[in-house]
């Protein structure tokens, strides 16, 4: 029997969870996909299991582009609970003997996100929050989307590190024209059109630089502002596999400020690079 991509995704975040490890020993006791019911059934459900314990729970799909009829990205709830015999705040914020839920969702979080789905999926966060908190046990929520990647690989032009690792790239082609003269004659109608053949076309690379801290960005930048300036041309490789001959690096453009992921404390900055393929 095929498995559907349902069971894939949950299969593999409940094994991931299941492999978070805390001083040597596992962080959750209890890890299991459970069905979307009654929402005040499960979370007292998850409650009556050996904490820390998580629940993963298909939660149906986001809507999709109207225009085209295509369907939205599936959403993973993932339920975490703790417990505290003696006060509700080490629940919340952690004992000797009690990991608190703040500590748990933040490993959650650093196991889950960007995780990779059946290769061409990656596990994006879309939000978390507290969701209940009775007689010593706090259970929270976090908000999970699987979307699929439009390329499975980094676009390349030279030097193979010109983005770095971590960036998110998309490649965008621009518009191949053909130059024409055109001309007509005195009493007769229409106009005639000579072809001169494909001129340059544009290609954008758009997203955001990753790294892993300040300086790090800066040596990325320093790399593509010397690609710049050298003004070389050579062959381009995109996310799906297509090669684009006799590109050149036009223009570096910087979107906004620099900034930080909220998460890993990543170094960001969005980003255009403008190409220009000088011949087909």
């Amino acid at each position: 029997m095929a498995t559907s991509g349902w069971e894939t995704i949950e299969s593999a975040v409940v094994q991931s969870l299941s492999a978070i490890m805390l001083d040597g020993s596992a962080l959750l006791t209890t890890v299991k996909g459970r069905t979307l019911r009654d929402r005040k059934a499960l979370l007292a459900e998850v409650g009556r299991e050996r904490l820390p314990a998580a629940y993963v729970v298909m939660t149906g799909r986001e809507a999709g582009d109207k225009s085209s009829r295509r369907p939205g990205s599936p959403t993973v709830s993932v339920l975490l609970a703790t417990r505290s015999l003696r006060q509700e705040d080490d629940a919340r914020t952690g004992a000797a003997d009690v990991t608190g839920i703040f500590s748990i969702s933040e490993a959650v979080v650093a196991a889950l996100g960007d995780l990779v789905i059946d290769e061409d999926r990656l596990l994006w966060l879309i939000d978390e929050r507290p969701v209940s908190a009775t007689e010593g046990t706090v259970v929270w929520e976090q908000r999970y989307e699987p979307r699929r990647r439009a390329g499975l690989s980094q676009p390349l032009f030279r030097n193979p590190a010109l983005v770095g690792s971590d960036s998110e790239v998309e490649v965008e082609l621009g518009e191949l024209r053909c130059a024409s003269s055109s001309f007509s004659f005195p009493g007769i109608e229409g106009v005639f059109i000579r072809q001169m053949g494909a001129r340059e076309r544009p290609i954008f690379w758009r997203g955001q630089l990753r790294a892993a801290d300040d300086d790090a960005l800066n040596a990325i930048e320093r790399g593509i502002e010397d690609e710049l300036r050298l003004g070389l041309a050579d062959s381009m490789w995109d996310p799906w596999g297509r090669t684009h001959h006799f590109c050149t690096l036009k223009a570096f453009r910087r979107k906004g400020p620099r900034r930080r992921d909220e998460l890993s404390g990543e170094a960001l900055q969005d980003f255009e690079l403008e190409f220009t393929q000088l011949a087909q």
